[in-house]
């Protein structure tokens, strides 16, 4: 059976050297044999350091350029500053809770930071409108999850983010919106997206309502629990609060 492995090697001088070892077996003549072969890989795990180095500065540059569109968004709607941060830590923290990878956990952070981004195609003045919106306005505010999609849908990340930013509304029993999507066809990431949306917006402040409080947020959530929302988002997001003393984010 082949196998690999690595060391660090002292030179005489005292400084390392990183020396790559494989093994692998043979046969000379009918007779069982062992093949070694060393290898200095210091300048091979050097060059990896440097492309990792340069991916994960890529990848900072793409997520400082979304946050700040996202910031914009949030000067153009200055009654819900801080919701989707708020989101994804949330949103992080139920992924926590449900036992997902530390990868996934971070997506969901970041898909959550900036799940309103379409919100900068809706007109100014209807975002901050402070009373009570029109039929005609609530649609045009219904359009941001397709236009954050949009947006978003040719941009390489490591996460379904444009797919969790289109489906962040849409509800298991398929009320949602923008497609009646239902059941299955709801990935993961949204349905944890929808559930952390919901429990923000109901539990927080808002400048033109005082909150309505985490109970009422937990009343919605809990009463369509398995019908709206995913079941054991919902029990995970109940847990955090009420078992483990989580609380929304300043």
């Amino acid at each position: 059976m082949n196998f690999a492995y690595s060391f660090t090697a002292k030179r005489k001088d005292g400084s390392g050297v990183r020396v790559g070892v494989n093994v692998a077996p043979a046969t000379i003549e009918g007779r069982p044999i062992t093949i070694t072969m060393l290898q200095d890989i210091s300048e091979r795990e050097r060059a990896q350091r440097q492309i990792e180095a340069h991916v994960k500065q890529l990848e900072e540059a793409m997520f400082s350029t979304v946050a700040a569109v996202s910031t914009m968004v949030e000067l153009r709607d200055p009654y819900t500053s801080g919701h989707e941060r708020r989101v994804g830590a949330l949103a992080r923290a139920i992924g926590i809770e449900l036992g997902l990878p530390e990868g996934v956990c971070t997506g969901l952070e970041h898909i959550g930071a900036i799940h309103d981004i379409g919100k900068i195609a809706v007109p100014a003045e209807i975002l901050s409108k402070p009373a009570r919106l029109t039929e005609i306005e609530f649609a045009l505010i219904k359009t941001h999850a397709q236009a954050g999609h949009d947006v978003l849908k040719d941009v390489s990340f490591p996460w379904p983010i444009a797919k969790a930013i289109l489906q962040h509304h849409e509800r298991l029993d398929g009320s949602g919106y923008p497609n009646g999507a239902k059941g299955d066809d709801i990935i993961l990431e949204a349905r944890i997206l929808a559930v952390a949306d919901v429990v923000e917006a109901i539990g927080s402040h808002r400048p033109y309502r005082p909150t309505r409080g985490i109970d009422a947020a937990f009343e919605e959530i809990v009463q369509y629990r398995g019908v709206r929302y995913d079941a054991r988002v919902v029990d995970a997001c109940t847990r955090l609060f009420r078992d483990k003393g989580y609380r929304l984010p300043e």
